[in-house]
């Protein structure tokens, strides 16, 4: 299996495991939690759609339903509510009536009779003429301390039977029951065409998006007011109304066959209101110009009319999704519009959304596992932004409630899957390449490797670094005089000493060779001052071994001198080996001649040599002394090269600083041919240091040139005959 596939495998899981994990969460303890929040994005949905419904009336209100408000200009004109006679309400009733109303819906409640019966009897009788009027009722919770009892019938009188149904206990227990039912003027409840509660459902947080369409008591299931109307618009008796628990009533009207009314339920037998718009999106007349038949009556001809208020001070301004104070009456209007044209809020299958959800979570657990964050990350905003739009526009458009705080949490928990798993496994891999290198590459190595695992296959890159090679002086000859025992325990501190130092200067060990070390800077890390930290390696390496040798010496063990060569150049850095067996090293002609400088030391008498090219990086920053101009065996082209001899000159002796400058002085004197005084120059420096190599060397050049000169064409260039 390849390592793309075995990842989209484990993302596809992942996604998996996170959509069932928040579906079991969602579905259970925290379904309500979960409900709140989607619904309060059905809030936000519900401007761009109500503007776009307006925008399609063109702003006017639908007339199929009419609204006669008992509003703030009723109440200035009749007075308080409270002291209106009845009589004003039969007076309504009759004109409506003329006017050939289709059905007249009182959305005003009233509960106890009235001080004069004859005034009850008058909107009794007006209500019985008409027989087109439709009054709410009101049910509510027992409350033994106000003695108000649970009641086990209706009032004594009431024609339950007429208004209300006997449904299966199966299916009565999907709809919400209640204790009491209040109201005491029986006989205009009798008269209705329909009695119907206005008792609202409203959400946790107190906003009417449902209506449950019938209330269980006493053992029968009473209508909304705005199925009563419905009811009775279409001659619906027991036999015409199917439920099906939790997702639908159908009306099947018996004057028109073959049609059905449909409408969608949840659970607990509550319809979705699917709002039209604000506030006086159908007609609305003032109450007090109906009753002064100041409205034509043949305004309200084949149309439903409900009587209600908008009246702050009457306690019927409801929250809703996008309104924080609508007319309870304009409710009941909408609900009895959607079930009329059948214009409901949808709401897809769950098992569709999961799928969705799943699918697009797939996706981004996939891209978080095979991307880099700043990649993955933009493409999960985008698909999160995108299904965002998508919900908003079906809503707006097609009135689809498509749900957003599932999928996504989904997405998220996807995503966050992933990068949990994608830390901990490369915890993991941390730990186990730090267990399998930390005893032989530098810190920094194994960062680099940890953050770049792809570096452990084969392969290799270009790159600028500088190499140093070490070594000690007759090794061969030291060696002899020791077991073996010894000569590992003495060889080992002297390599930890070095390796110390190389990490300690960011350098990468590249190998150990018997008692050589190879090490180079700038790789597999980007070093800026490669150069300049290799010679500071080096210079603190030679320090290091005279600290080793005093003691060494004090032990009676024998010194170790080593000799040491720097170049610094382009490289090739990478695993290089096969498949079952590779190492991290560099390669090139770079590292072949700081692995010659390293020898050549022992021509010069010096300790450490660093090329032209490791020279022209350091820019002034050491003091050096120019060797020669030498060709390395296997090369063609020659390379200058410098003895490193201290970083800062205050750490030389002047007597060194001389030495050095006269020797500059014979070299110069050298390469013009002028052996006589380039010789007694190199002999001024060795009586300032008898031991100086260099001059000692150049010594010798001079007295043979002297008795036997170069040719002509000579250009200066030493050939190293030996690596």
């Amino acid at each position: 299996m390849t390592d793309a596939l075995h990842k989209t495998l484990t993302a596809f899981s992942l996604a998996l495991i996170a959509a069932a994990a928040v579906g079991l969460v969602t579905e259970l303890p925290l379904s309500g939690v979960f409900a709140s929040f989607e619904a309060k994005t059905l809030d936000w949905r519900y401007g761009q759609r109500l503007d776009r419904l307006a925008a399609e009336r063109g702003g006017a209100p639908l007339e199929d339903i009419v609204i006669v408000d008992i509003d703030d200009r009723s109440l200035d004109k009749l007075g308080p509510f409270s002291q209106w006679p009845r009589t004003y309400h039969a007076q309504v009733i009759d004109y409506l009536t003329s006017g050939h109303a289709l059905a007249i819906a009182f959305d005003v409640l009233f509960m106890e009779p009235s001080r004069d019966p004859a005034v009850d009897d008058s909107l009794a009788a007006a209500t019985y003429r008409s027989d087109i009027v439709y009054h709410a009722m009101a049910f509510s919770a027992a409350s033994p301390d106000i003695f108000l009892y649970a009641m086990d019938a209706p009032p004594e009188g009431f024609r339950s039977e007429r208004y209300s149904l006997a449904l299966p206990p199966k299916v009565a227990a999907h709809f919400p029951s209640t204790e009491r039912m209040d109201g005491k003027v029986v006989r205009l409840y009798n008269a209705a065409a329909g009695i119907g509660f206005v008792n609202f459902s409203p959400d946790d947080d107190s906003v009417i998006r449902r209506m449950p369409m019938f209330i269980s008591f006493a053992g029968r299931q009473y209508p909304a007011l705005s199925m009563a109307v419905i009811r009775g618009l279409f001659n619906l008796s027991a036999e015409h109304i199917q439920i099906v628990p939790g997702k639908r009533i159908v009306l099947s009207p018996p004057g028109l066959p073959g049609r059905q009314l449909v409408i969608p339920i949840d659970k607990h037998g509550r319809m979705l209101i699917n709002y039209l718009g604000t506030m006086g999106t159908f007609r609305y007349v003032s109450y007090y110009d109906v009753l002064m038949q100041r409205v034509p009556a043949e305004l309200f001809e084949g149309r439903i009319v409900l009587v209600g208020t908008s009246a702050a001070g009457l306690a019927d301004i409801r929250p809703v999704p996008f309104q924080g104070a609508f007319p309870g009456v304009e409710i009941h209007a909408t609900i009895i519009h959607n079930i009329l044209t059948q214009q409901y809020i949808a709401r897809p299958h769950r098992a569709f959304v999961y799928l969705m959800a799943l699918a697009l979570a797939v996706l981004l657990a996939i891209a978080a596992m095979l991307l880099r964050p700043w990649q993955s990350g933009p493409l999960a905003l985008a698909i999160s932004a995108g299904y965002l739009i998508l919900a908003f526009q079906l809503f707006a458009r097609h009135a689809v409630w498509l749900e957003v705080v599932r999928p996504l949490v989904i997405f998220l928990f996807s995503y966050l899957a992933v990068f949990i798993f994608r830390y901990v496994e490369e915890e993991r891999g941390k730990r186990r390449i730090k267990g399998m290198f930390q005893y032989y590459l530098s810190a920094s190595v194994v960062e680099e490797l940890i953050k770049n695992p792809q570096m452990l296959k084969l392969g290799g890159e270009r790159r600028t670094a500088t190499a140093l090679f070490s070594d000690i002086k007759n090794f061969t000859t030291v060696a002899e005089g020791l077991s073996p025992e010894e000569l590992v325990a003495q060889l080992n501190e002297y390599l930890s000493a070095m390796t110390a130092i190389v990490f300690a200067h960011q350098g990468f060990l590249d190998k150990y060779e018997g008692d050589a070390i190879m090490a180079v800077f700038g790789v597999p890390v980007p070093l800026a001052e490669h150069a300049v930290n290799a010679c500071r390696a080096a210079l603190e390496m030679q320090r290091r071994l005279v600290d080793l040798r005093q003691r060494w010496l004090a032990e009676g063990r024998p010194q170790f001198y080593a000799r040491v060569g720097i170049n610094s150049g382009s490289m090739i850095a990478g695993n290089i080996g096969g498949e079952q067996r590779f190492d991290y090293t560099v390669i090139g002609d770079s590292v072949n001649l700081a692995s010659r400088l390293e020898g050549a030391n022992k021509t010069y008498g010096t300790s450490i040599m660093i090329s032209e090219f490791t020279h022209q990086l350091l820019n002034g920053q050491f003091v050096t002394r120019e060797l020669d101009l030498i060709r390395v065996k296997g090369k063609a082209l020659p390379v200058r090269v410098y003895e490193l001899a201290a970083e800062h000159e205050s750490e030389l002796s002047e007597q060194k600083v001389r030495t050095l400058r006269t020797f500059a002085e014979g070299l110069a004197a050298y390469r013009e041919r002028r052996w006589t005084a380039a010789l007694e120059a190199f002999r001024a420096a060795l009586q300032l240091d008898p031991e100086d190599g260099p001059s000692q060397v150049y010594c010798q050049r001079c007295t043979l040139f002297l008795q036997e000169p170069p040719p002509a064409d000579w250009d200066g260039v030493f050939e190293m005959k030996t690596k």
